[in-house]
């Protein structure tokens, strides 16, 4: 199914899309996503969810968010922060869209991470990174490590989402 959308809960949809938004916004201007706002989308979904009588569906979506996205934290791939948005949004969403987002997030993560990067003007200072990590790996003396730039995710993760809500991709879940 195409255009998943207009099927939406729209308190459900306006949580998720404000929620991507603001965490999208300070993930940008300070590199964090805030806690009160992923345990409040978590929080928001698991009490929707048991006002509509399946409060399986943010558990599930939650727990899968997690088991999902809690190792690539424990290895230093996500930050916390980044886990506990998807988090929040499987609470929201379930399962099924935490799925897709994973799978969308692994696809898009790279392009639109760099596209922060020229955004923010800060793609020249990655690039320096890479050589000096290349001349460290050939066994040279680089000099002294600049300063790490780290990729700002809340955007990937908002584009991910929007991915899920819009398609169904049917080789990740068959229908």
């Amino acid at each position: 199914m195409i255009w998943r959308w207009p099927e939406l809960d729209p308190v459900i949809g306006g949580l998720v899309l404000g929620g991507i938004a603001w965490a999208s916004w300070t993930d940008v201007r300070t590199g964090f996503i805030r806690n009160h706002l992923t345990m409040s989308m978590m929080l928001a979904g698991l009490m929707l969810h048991l006002a509509y009588r399946d409060p399986l569906v943010a558990l599930a979506g939650a727990g899968l968010a997690m088991a999902i996205h809690y190792p690539l934290w424990a290895l230093g791939i996500e930050k916390a922060g980044d886990a506990k948005l998807i988090m929040g949004v499987g609470a929201l969403l379930g399962w099924r869209d935490v799925a897709e987002l994973s799978a969308w997030y692994a696809v898009l993560y790279l392009p639109i991470g760099l596209l922060v990067l020229v955004v923010q003007g800060r793609l020249g200072n990655l690039v320096t990174v890479a050589r000096h990590q290349a001349a460290k790996a050939a066994g040279q003396d680089p000099g002294p490590a600049p300063t790490p730039t780290p990729l700002r995710t809340a955007p990937v993760i908002a584009a991910a989402t929007l991915g899920a809500l819009v398609t169904e991709v049917h080789w990740v879940l068959p229908a």
